[in-house]
């Protein structure tokens, strides 16, 4: 086979048009680039013989974005991503790489953490154009030009990228791109986040809040601001998992993992009971207006509208009532171990955010004892 010398763009202009490249001399051992001459310009093309003799190739790019020596350098990396025992045939974009990591979290975590990274990448990801963009060619203003778009809180924006990031250390661990791909997303760092999210609400404004939504939301937001736990563990609980005896909830959809136990009080075991009636075991036990399972997009906007018809701040969200059930339970002098427990959270967590609060609730109880002597 004539070898041609496709570095000169005035070689590369008298080739004729041909369906099979023109090779160019080898690159390293078995690795060629060639050049497949069209009607009008041209595109790159790799050639490389594996250690079992086999040929594959891979199309590079048009000559138009891509000159020789860019080529070249595209055609050395692919060969030793290939050495590597890279292969991306299988997933070659970001949103495959995506739903791969999904998979994967569903078969060795759970389905709540498999669930929460694909609903972050439904919203984010898949309709996107970054989406589409090949592992090998994303670059790390990509993620920061797809971070800057996001409709969404620095810190909500920041545990999306999180999970950005995740899917794609998988894709590296999977070998579906080669691991120095990895400084293209490791660069791009968390955003400031400068406001705290320690916005409470008190009983009263709780009540505001509850008066004010929709009754196909009332029960579901009402739990929230009754109980810690987390909205997403909440939408995905089944009648199997309340004990109408015991008064016991099961959590198995949690960051605290499979199996968690919490006794309900009992002012709010008759929701329980009322929202269980006639459903079978496997229904959701607080269900969407649709009888369906809630999601966070379900629960956001009832919350968003009944906050503003209440006069309550803007930034008000279910997080908000998470932090003020806790609150609570401080203030009322519940110790932290338990309201860890409850809350589905380590006891470190809740000593970093709430501790100052016991430390209040002491001096303040001291302070009574001062008046008394």
């Amino acid at each position: 086979m004539a070898r041609q010398q496709i570095d000169k763009s005035t070689v590369r202009n008298k080739l004729s048009a041909q369906a099979e490249p023109y090779w160019g001399a080898p690159l390293k051992r078995g690795l060629f680039l060639g050049f497949r001459k069209l009607a009008l310009g041209g595109s790159w093309i790799a050639r490389f013989r594996l250690d079992n003799g086999r040929q594959t190739y891979r199309s590079l790019g048009d000559e138009g974005g891509l000159d020789y020596d860019s080529a070249k350098k595209l055609a050395v990396a692919w060969a030793s991503s290939l050495q590597a025992g890279i292969d991306s045939s299988s997933v070659r974009t970001l949103s495959e790489a995506c739903r791969k990591y999904v998979e994967d979290r569903r078969q060795e975590v759970g389905e709540a953490n498999a669930n929460d990274a694909n609903n972050r990448f439904k919203r984010t990801i898949y309709g996107d154009v970054i989406g589409s963009i090949k592992l090998e060619h994303l670059r790390s203003d990509h993620i920061k030009s797809w971070r800057s778009k996001l409709d969404m809180k620095p810190s909500s924006a920041n545990r999306t990228l999180s999970s950005l990031k995740a899917a794609l250390n998988f894709a590296v661990a999977s070998r579906f791109v080669d691991a120095g791909r990895s400084i293209e997303w490791t660069t791009v760092k968390p955003a400031k986040v400068t406001s705290s999210r320690d916005l409470y609400l008190d009983r009263d404004q709780c009540r505001s809040l509850l008066g004010r939504l929709e009754p196909w939301a009332h029960d579901f937001i009402k739990v929230l601001t009754q109980l810690p736990i987390r909205p997403g563990a909440l939408a995905m609980l089944q009648v199997k998992d309340f004990a109408e005896k015991t008064k016991q909830l099961t959590i198995h959809h949690d960051k605290a993992g499979a199996g968690r136990s919490i006794q309900l009080p009992g002012s709010i075991v008759g929701l329980f009971v009322k929202n269980a009636a006639g459903k079978l075991p496997i229904d959701p036990l607080f269900s969407y207006e649709d009888g369906t399972f809630w999601n966070k997009e379900r629960w956001k906007q009832p919350i968003k509208r009944a906050a503003k018809s209440a006069g309550l701040p803007d930034e008000t969200c279910a997080y908000t009532l998470r932090h003020s059930v806790i609150t609570e339970l401080v203030l009322h002098g519940l110790d932290l171990v338990s309201v860890a427990k409850i809350a589905g959270t380590s006891l470190l967590m809740i000593d970093k955010h709430y501790g100052k609060l016991r430390q209040q609730h002491a001096a303040d109880a001291m302070d009574a004892l001062i008046e008394l002597s």
